[in-house]
């Protein structure tokens, strides 16, 4: 009777997908914009981000085999002042290619040591969630991202693959619940890469796919919202409408990644944000709209927002203050600030972690509890370290998410400070108290 128990239910489950797939909708929206330099030195461009001039003699450095240049129409519009608005240099910054990201390539190949975790190719599995590959680029590249050797290949990471993924959650959560303390998968991330880049039918099988697998938490790692904010219509919004009718239970969050206001509010012809109220800055149309849609699906889906502090494009707690106040009004939690991880070629845009955790609290001061939740982290091998504060001549670091199973969670590690440090390493000959070697 068992037996014929778990048929039906497979079968009703197979029957479910099958009717949710087929009725995702194709966007009508079409990705466009410019990838590699070639098109600007070739002159194949008469207004954009580089002069032919610039983008030869950077070709010619090899900057595109550190990361390759890449932008959306839309965000090429902000940075060039093609959107009917001053040129934004905080978003040039971001997004184009500079001779210092070469003059010094040192760095981690693979940061935070990803590969160790990764039972296999295309899923990372460091927590009690998962993170999923599911496609390697983006509508345009932050300069910055600490996943160049996922786009360059350099580390053999690989794109996953729905039916290796299912299988590996199933696997897992079903050994755990033979365990006294079962930790099953039950949230994934996928990432990439932007899974936003997706079509809605391979978005959707995703979703679909982890959804059946007993995934009860699906989160969406995009900055979409920033790059291309187009993507966003009424093919996909029907889409995860259906999805929330076919699964109820399961929770979307989109992680989103707007990294200075430039990125969503308008301003007029001085380059000043346009007040619609007291403290209230009026917000481009083409990313209102969809925050909007978003927002309105609060029932089912939540919006939280990250973003590393990078030298050059938000190194300033006026920036980082207006960038809270003003996500949080429309809903956009504030989550994580990063520190800049240690990629190669980092330091063009690494801040020292002092200055880092100074921009953020004094951005902080003026913002109420519940806009300022944001914790600025290191994300490491051994999981992720908050920085806390400073006392005197000490630094204050507390391990918020462990790699190790959860065990030390919290727990505690003093260093003198360091003015001139980037990164966790250049506190190790500095230690003061680690008794469970939170900085080793």
């Amino acid at each position: 009777m068992k037996r014929s128990r778990d048929t039906i239910s497979h079968h009703q489950a197979s029957l479910r997908i099958e009717n949710f797939l087929h009725a995702v909708p194709t966007s009508s929206k079409v990705s466009s914009g410019t990838s590699g330099l070639s098109p600007y030195w070739q002159a194949k461009k008469s207004i954009g981000t580089y002069t032919a001039q610039e983008a030869q003699r950077l070709s010619d450095l090899g900057i595109e085999a550190r990361m390759r240049v890449k932008i959306s129409d839309h965000y090429e519009a902000l940075v060039t002042g093609q959107s009917g608005m001053p040129p934004s240099e905080p978003l040039r910054f971001l997004v184009t290619a500079r001779d210092e990201e070469v003059v010094d390539l040192s760095g981690e190949s693979d940061p935070s040591s990803q590969m160790l975790f990764s039972p296999i190719p295309g899923l990372l599995h460091k927590y009690e969630m998962a993170l999923i590959h599911v496609v390697n680029t983006c509508s345009a590249h932050c300069r910055y991202c600490y996943r160049l050797d996922f786009f360059s290949g350099k580390t053999g990471k690989k794109i996953a693959k729905i039916p290796d993924v299912i299988s590996y959650i199933r696997a897992h959560n079903k050994r755990q619940l033979q365990t006294s303390e079962a930790n099953p998968i039950r949230e994934v991330l996928l990432s990439g890469g932007d899974p936003m880049v997706l079509t809605n039918a391979k978005l959707a099988s995703w979703l679909g796919h982890l959804a059946e697998a007993g995934i009860s938490q699906i989160r969406i790692g995009t900055k979409e919202l920033a790059f291309r904010p187009q993507r966003f219509d009424e093919a996909l919004f029907s889409m995860l409408d259906d999805f929330h009718h076919f699964y109820p239970n399961v929770r979307l969050v989109f992680a989103v990644h707007f990294s200075h206001p430039d990125e969503f509010l308008q301003r007029d012809e001085y380059g000043d944000y346009i007040e619609t109220a007291k403290g209230i800055n009026q917000w481009i149309e083409a990313v209102e709209l969809p925050v909007n849609q978003l927002s309105k699906r609060r029932n089912f889906i939540s919006l939280e927002n990250q973003t590393p502090i990078i030298k050059h494009i938000n190194d300033s707690s006026n920036v980082i203050e207006r960038l809270q106040r003003q996500l949080y009004h429309k809903g956009i939690g504030n989550h994580y600030f990063f520190q800049c991880r240690r990629i190669e070629g980092h330091r063009a845009f690494a801040l020292p972690v002092e200055r880092t955790l100074q921009i953020v609290n004094d951005s902080q001061r003026s913002l109420s509890g519940v806009e300022c939740h944001a914790r600025l982290v290191m994300s490491t091998q051994r999981g992720k370290i908050e920085i806390v504060g400073e006392a005197g001549d000490q630094i204050v670091f507390r391990l918020l998410r462990d790699s190790n199973g959860g065990a030390q969670k919290g727990a505690i590690a003093i260093a003198q400070r360091n003015p001139e440090a980037v990164w966790i390493d250049d506190y190790l000959d500095r230690i003061i108290s680690d008794p469970q070697t939170v900085l080793k």
